[in-house]
């Protein structure tokens, strides 16, 4: 009985320990002026990293090799093209965008990656919130699921699975998203 005791005064401690880390989600620094023209300028190759669901890999590696007496003229002329090729107002795509990936963050992070490089963050980013979202508790199986429906273009649903039960969730019919996509 003693030993039991003893026995469970030394293990729980180390359960603790190493259960705790799988529900930690890896922080992201959000600076106020996150997005802005100063921020990005300040930030360039984060920055540039962080347009990776808008523009393509060609158009990010022209902006890396920017001088950088020429980067405030890219960036600006970039999300003018965004604007236009959305029908926004100025500044009003770039805003959103960064206000999508400050979302990502802030929600679906996973002690692996930070929200906005989770595929339930990449489709936050890309589509924006979903019309509905439904959850799935799959106790037997021990896997939950998440189901959006973006009902504006073509009625997609999209299937999330939770497959290691710590909150990172995998996006299980990929295709059906990047049907939606654009780039510029």
């Amino acid at each position: 009985m003693i030993r039991s005791r003893i026995l469970a005064s030394l293990v729980a401690p180390l359960l603790i320990t190493a259960v705790i880390p799988l529900y930690a989600v890896k922080e992201v620094e959000m600076p106020d002026n996150f997005g802005s023209a100063e921020w990005a300028l300040n930030n360039w190759s984060e920055s540039v990293n962080y347009l990776r669901y808008i523009a393509r890999d060609d158009i990010r590696g022209e902006f890396e090799q920017r001088a950088a007496d020429e980067r405030l003229e890219a960036w600006e002329s970039f999300w003018a093209a965004v604007d236009k090729q959305n029908g926004t107002l100025e500044q009003e795509s770039r805003a959103q965008y960064f206000q999508r990936i400050r979302y990502a963050n802030e929600n679906f992070g996973s002690i692996l990656l930070p929200g906005w490089k989770t595929e339930m963050g990449e489709t936050w980013i890309r589509l924006g919130p979903p019309d509905w979202r439904d959850r799935y508790a799959m106790r037997g199986a021990g896997r939950n699921l998440e189901v959006w429906n973006y009902m504006d273009s073509r009625d997609t649903y999209l299937v999330f699975m939770d497959r290691t039960g710590v909150g990172d969730y995998d996006l299980l019919n990929y295709g059906a998203m990047i049907e939606e996509v654009y780039f510029y």
